[in-house]
């Protein structure tokens, strides 16, 4: 079963809200303190949030928050 297009989801002429939330594969740590190496990935929480207002500005959305957290993300 293919997924619906977005325009058929999202009314164009409405404004709409929606909670964007993706994991990091294998459920690694890729984005804080990993446990196993013991390496510190702080600085890819500064990638993320400068690609989500990047992305923001050139698609038009408005970002009302976001969390990064080492495993995932909102």
């Amino acid at each position: 079963m293919s997924r619906m297009a977005r325009c058929e989801v999202f009314d164009p002429e409405e404004v709409a809200i929606a909670h964007v939330y993706t994991r990091v594969c294998r459920r690694c740590f890729l984005l804080g303190d990993d446990p196993v190496s013991g390496t510190n990935f702080d600085h890819r929480k500064v990638w993320i949030e400068e690609y989500l207002q990047q992305f923001a500005a050139c698609f038009g959305i408005d970002l009302i928050g976001f969390s990064i957290l080492s495993n995932h993300f909102h």
